[in-house]
């Protein structure tokens, strides 16, 4: 009873650790058969046109934080209404201005540094960021 019990288990955590292997690095293509099936694999066919699938992984490069001075000025001064109706969103404009209101509490607040560390930001780092929300501000709202 205890082999089986231990059997199962490891069956299983070995079934697991293999298929995250396999999706972590590897390609995934999709084709359609002559029957029109759609078949998804790490390896197609060679007399069938198949496209590369574009898989997540959960992970993503963080986004540069934008410079103020290129926010600033924005292309010689060549703006359009198209282009300023373009940049309103509602969500974003929102969310700006909710990390406004924290920089602006005066409370202590947690950023991570270059290492990964949990550190509080200092009042120069504060007033950064401030200057980058209030940009964002100005243009999504």
């Amino acid at each position: 009873m205890k082999f089986s019990r231990v059997f199962l288990i490891s069956g299983i955590l070995l079934a697991s650790i293999s298929l995250t292997c396999a999706a972590k690095g590897g390609k995934v293509y999709t084709w359609t058969d002559s029957k029109g099936v759609v078949h998804y694999g790490e390896h197609p066919p060679k007399d069938v046109q198949a496209k590369l699938v574009k898989t997540r992984t959960g992970y993503s490069e963080p986004t540069p934080t934008p410079s103020t001075t290129a926010q600033a000025t924005p292309q010689q001064g060549v703006t359009t209404a198209v282009d300023t109706a373009s940049l309103k969103d509602a969500e974003r404009c929102n969310k700006a201005q909710e990390n406004l209101n924290i920089l602006n509490s005066g409370a202590p607040v947690r950023t991570s540094n270059e290492k990964g560390e949990r550190v509080i930001m200092s009042e120069e780092e504060k007033d950064k960021q401030r200057n980058i929300f209030q940009l964002i501000v100005n243009q999504a709202c």
